[in-house]
C-alpha cells in the first residue's frame, strides 16, 4: 500500500508540473499574441508622430543579451544587462505605480535661482538690465517671504525622464501630470524595443499630442549626443521651461548616471548665448555703420589654395600660460601667421612681437577706448583687424585694413543676408561657434579662412592659480606684476579637465567657450584640420596637447607676407549693397508684434497653470517669426529678451 501511495503522489506531482508547464505555454502564447498586437499598434502610432522610429524598429534585431521573461502572473519582465537579474519584481505594474507615487511625493526638481539678478549693475544704461534687475527684485522678495514649493503641481513646465525599461511607468506618470516639454531618454535600444511590446505608447503619444505637449525621445545615444540634442531642441522651441524641470530616474544604471552627470555639468549652457534687446539694437546700428564704410566680407565660396592653407597659424590669447610661451613665439614669429585675441596684443607688443591680425569681439565702444589707450597708433598701423559685422564702427577706423565676418543669430546679420537675397546675390554664410570668448572668434576665423595647421598659445579658458588669471605682460598687470585690472568672472567657478594638468579652474562663461571650440574643431575635422593646444589651461577635445618646446615648423614654399596679402585679397570681398540696408527694417511690423505680445500677456489669469499657458503662448507667437525670411530680424531682436524674462517668470511661478 505504501508503494502504491508513493506512486500515486508521484503521478499527481508530475501531473501538476505538466499542467503548470501547459499553463505557462498557454500563458506565453497568449502574451505573444497580445505583445505582437501591441507592437503593431505602437509602431503605427510612431509612424504618425515619429516616422524615423517606425522605420528603424520595424526591422530591428536586438543583441544576443536580449531576454524577455514572463512572471507567473503573465506580466512581462526583462533581464537587465548590467546586473543579469530581472529588472522588475513579480508585479511590475504595481511596482511602477508605487515608483510613480514615490517620485510625485518626493520629486527631484531642477530649479534656477534668479536672486542675483536683483543686484545687477547697469553702467551702460541698458533697458534689458533695468528690466531684469526689476524682475530680480520681485523674485528675491518672493524667495525671502514665501516658502519653497516642494510639491509637484498638476501642470508642469518640463520633465526629463531617464530610463524607459519596459515602460510600465510612462502612462501612469503622464496621466497624473500634464507636462509641456517632455524628454524621455533611454540609453539601451534593446530596452526601448522591448517596451514596444508592453507599454501603451499609442495612448501615451496621443495623450501628449492632445495636451499640446512637446516630446523628445533620446534612444541609444551617448550622454554627449543627448545633451547636444536637448540643447539644439531648446533653440528650436524655446528654453524658458527648462528653468523648472522634474527629473525622474526609472531604473539604476551606470549609463543613465553618466547622462545625469553630463546634464548637471552643462545645464548652464542652455541659457547662454541668446543676447538681449539692447545688444540686438547695437548690433543692427553697428552693422549699418560698418556697411557704409570699407566692408571687406569673408568669401567662403573661394577655397584657399593648398600651399597657403598649410601655412601655420598661431592663435594667441591672454591666458596666464602665455608668459611661458613668449620665448618660443619670438623664435617662430616670422614662420607663422599670428592671430592675437584683443588684450593679448598688449602682451605681445611688450615683447616686440607685432601680431599680423588683431581679433576683437566685444561690440561696445569699450573696445575702441581700450585699443586707443593701450595700443599706440604706430603699432596699430602695422596690424590688420578681424571682427564681425556687429563691431563698433569706430574700431575699424583704427587699423589700416579690416576683414569682417557675419555673426550668427544677429538681426544685423539677417539684414545683410536679406539684402543679398533681394539683390539676387549669393548669401554670405556666418562663421560658426565664434563666441562667447574672443578666442572663439579667432579660432573660427582661422578655420573658416581655410587654415589647416593651428596652434593655440595662451588659450587657457581658465587658470591653475586664481591670482594668475592673464598674461602678466598684458594690461591686466602693472610693471611690478601686480593686478591693475580685475578680470570679469561670469557664473560660478567650476573645475574642468586640464590640458597638461589634471584639472583647472574656470567659470561657467568660459566653459561655454570651451564647448564652442570643441564643436568648431569637430565640424572642421573632415577638412583635414590639425589643431594643437599648447596652453596650460583647459583641455579642448579635438586639439592635441603639445608643449611649445616640441613645436617644429617645417620650411614653407611661401612667405609669411605673401600669405597675409593672399588672405586680404582673395579671401575677402568688398561688399556694398545696391540699396540702403536700413530699408529692410520693419518698424510697423515690429510695433504690431509688440502690441500682440502685450495683448497675449495681458490676459487675466487666476492660477499658475493659466499663467504658464499664457507665457508659453507668447513664446509660440515669437517663434512663429523664426522661419520667416522677411521678418526673422524681429525674432532675433526679441528672442533673448523673451526667453530670459519668461524663464524668470516660470521660476517665480513654480519655485
Amino acid at each position: 500500500m505504501t508503494t502504491d501511495k508513493f506512486i500515486q503522489e508521484k503521478l499527481e506531482s508530475l501531473s501538476q508540473q505538466l499542467n503548470k508547464k501547459l499553463d505557462k505555454e498557454v500563458q506565453e502564447q497568449q502574451f505573444a499574441e497580445r505583445a505582437n498586437l501591441k507592437f503593431e499598434e505602437n509602431l503605427l502610432a510612431f509612424k504618425q508622430f515619429f516616422p524615423e522610429i517606425y522605420e528603424k524598429y520595424l526591422t530591428y534585431t536586438p543583441s544576443e543579451k536580449f531576454q524577455f521573461i514572463l512572471n507567473e502572473n503573465g506580466t512581462a519582465n526583462l533581464i537587465d544587462y548590467e546586473t543579469g537579474v530581472p529588472m522588475y519584481s513579480d508585479d511590475p505594474i504595481g511596482q511602477a505605480e508605487k515608483q510613480v507615487e514615490k517620485n510625485i511625493d518626493s520629486p527631484h526638481i531642477g530649479r534656477v535661482d534668479h536672486s542675483s539678478v536683483a543686484f545687477l549693475e547697469n553702467n551702460t544704461n541698458f533697458i534689458h538690465v533695468d528690466l531684469m534687475k526689476s524682475m530680480g527684485g520681485v523674485f528675491l522678495n518672493a524667495k525671502e517671504n514665501l516658502s519653497n514649493n516642494e510639491k509637484l503641481d498638476d501642470v508642469l513646465p518640463s520633465l526629463i525622464l531617464f530610463g524607459v525599461g519596459l515602460g510600465y511607468h510612462l502612462l501612469p506618470l503622464l496621466k497624473c501630470k500634464k507636462v509641456n516639454f517632455i524628454n524621455i531618454l533611454e540609453p539601451n535600444e534593446d530596452y526601448f524595443f522591448a517596451s514596444l511590446f508592453v507599454a501603451d505608447w499609442k495612448e501615451l503619444l496621443q495623450l501628449i499630442d492632445m495636451n499640446g505637449g512637446y516630446l523628445y525621445l533620446g534612444i541609444g545615444k551617448s550622454e554627449i549626443e543627448i545633451f547636444k540634442d536637448i540643447y539644439n531642441r531648446s533653440r528650436d522651441i524655446g528654453i524658458a521651461s527648462v528653468g523648472y524641470t522634474w527629473f525622474y530616474q526609472h531604473y539604476p544604471s551606470a549609463s543613465i548616471n553618466r547622462w545625469i552627470d553630463q546634464f548637471k555639468a552643462n545645464f548652464h549652457q542652455l541659457f547662454a548665448g541668446f543676447g538681449f534687446f539692447d545688444d540686438a539694437l547695437i548690433g543692427i546700428a553697428h552693422t549699418l555703420g560698418n556697411v557704409e564704410s570699407d566692408f571687406n566680407l569673408i568669401n567662403s565660396n573661394n577655397p584657399i589654395d593648398k600651399v597657403t592653407g598649410n601655412f601655420p597659424v598661431v592663435i594667441v590669447a591672454n591666458g596666464p600660460s602665455l608668459d611661458d610661451s613668449i620665448q618660443v613665439l619670438k623664435e617662430i614669429k616670422n614662420e607663422v601667421i599670428i592671430f592675437s585675441c584683443n588684450s593679448a596684443s598688449t602682451a605681445l607688443i611688450k615683447h616686440g612681437i607685432i601680431p599680423d591680425f588683431h581679433v576683437a569681439l566685444e561690440r561696445t565702444e569699450s573696445t575702441y577706448k581700450f585699443l586707443k589707450e593701450f595700443l599706440t597708433d604706430e603699432y596699430r598701423s602695422k596690424i590688420n583687424l578681424l571682427v564681425t559685422n556687429v563691431m563698433h564702427p569706430k574700431v575699424p577706423e583704427l587699423f589700416p585694413w579690416t576683414g569682417f565676418a557675419l555673426k550668427g543669430n544677429e538681426s544685423g546679420t539677417q539684414l545683410i543676408q536679406l539684402s543679398q537675397f533681394m539683390e539676387s546675390q549669393a548669401m554670405t554664410d556666418t562663421i560658426s561657434y565664434c563666441n562667447p570668448l574672443v578666442g572663439n572668434t579667432a579660432l573660427s576665423f582661422a578655420c573658416h579662412l581655410g587654415f589647416k595647421s593651428i596652434y593655440l598659445f595662451g588659450v587657457d579658458n581658465g587658470y591653475v592659480d586664481e591670482a594668475h588669471h592673464h598674461s602678466k605682460s598684458s594690461f591686466y598687470y602693472n610693471n611690478k606684476g601686480e593686478t591693475a585690472h580685475q578680470p570679469i568672472k561670469i557664473g560660478k567657478q567650476i573645475s574642468v579637465p586640464g590640458n597638461f594638468v589634471y584639472q583647472v579652474l574656470t567659470d561657467e562663461f568660459m566653459s561655454v567657450g570651451i564647448t564652442q571650440m570643441e564643436k568648431l574643431l569637430a565640424s572642421f575635422k573632415l577638412y583635414g584640420l590639425e589643431c594643437y593646444n599648447c596652453s596650460n589651461g583647459a583641455k579642448i577635445e579635438g586639439a592635441m596637447p603639445l608643449h611649445t618646446d616640441s613645436i617644429f615648423i617645417e620650411p614653407n614654399e611661401v612667405t609669411k607676407q605673401s600669405v597675409i596679402e593672399y588672405i586680404k585679397q582673395k579671401k575677402f570681398l568688398s561688399y556694398q549693397p545696391l540699396k540702403p540696408v536700413d530699408e529692410l527694417l520693419h518698424f510697423e511690423e515690429f510695433e504690431d508684434f509688440s502690441n500682440t505680445m502685450v495683448s497675449i500677456l495681458s490676459a487675466k489669469v487666476i492660477n499658475r497653470y493659466e499663467a504658464l499657458d499664457t507665457l508659453l503662448k507668447s513664446i509660440r507667437y515669437l517663434y512663429s517669426f523664426k522661419y520667416s525670411v522677411k521678418y526673422l530680424n524681429i525674432f532675433l531682436i526679441m528672442e533673448g529678451e523673451v526667453l530670459y524674462t519668461t524663464s524668470l517668470l516660470i521660476s517665480l511661478l513654480y519655485n
